[in-house]
């Protein structure tokens, strides 16, 4: 099983929620050549949803809507309630704690390898490491995960997959913090997380 994952957002002071979005692809081809397609079309190199017009994502999410071959998780923080100073401070560190709730109850229901590749802006080189070990950490001694875990960084460009990700990840930030809803609930959601859930949005 692969997951494709990529953030939205920023986790200093600019608007309220940030989000790290998740795609999982059953197949995988025909949403590749959905984003080659367009790429060709639109003569671009890659999909950055901040740079699409409505008009353009909706013709993608369509085209991802036609085969119900796909699911999208995700978490969105509200960063008003990260209260932790160092949490703050250290970007890739709360990156990291975020990640690893969404990724619970996704890799807790499943009996395969897993292969999640990440968009390389996620996360400072340094710690890619840190976050591959939190993360096998967390799978085989807290989830009691028996299966092969692997996670693996990618500059988009180079993944149509993880491009569809960052798409997606665009379009529930937009919900979230501009009240753009349309798109948005175009998407096939399997589950969201609103962290922290008590104060989410208050």
């Amino acid at each position: 099983m692969e997951l494709f994952v990529d953030e939205s957002g920023n986790l200093g002071k600019k608007e309220r929620f940030f989000v790290i979005a998740l795609l999982r692809p059953y197949n995988k081809e025909r949403i590749k050549n959905i984003a080659k397609h367009f790429n060709a079309k639109q003569g671009i190199d890659e999909i950055k949803g901040t740079k699409l017009a409505f008009p353009e994502q909706q013709g993608i999410i369509l085209k991802l809507n036609a085969e119900p071959d796909y699911v999208v998780s995700y978490i969105v923080a509200d960063k008003r309630y990260i209260s932790s100073p160092k949490m703050r401070q250290d970007k890739n560190l709360c990156f990291n704690y975020l990640f690893m709730h969404l990724l619970q109850p996704i890799i807790t229901q499943l009996d395969d390898d897993v292969n999640i590749i990440v968009d390389e802006h996620s996360v400072k080189v340094g710690s890619a490491h840190s976050l591959k070990d939190y993360i096998r950490i967390k799978a085989y001694y807290e989830w009691s995960f028996r299966k092969s875990i692997n996670i693996s960084f990618i500059d988009s460009r180079q993944s149509k997959l993880v491009q569809m990700a960052d798409l997606v990840a665009n379009i529930i930030h937009a919900r979230y913090n501009r009240n753009k809803t349309h798109l948005y609930e175009m998407l096939a959601i399997d589950h969201s997380i609103r962290f922290p859930y008590v104060w989410f949005g208050s």
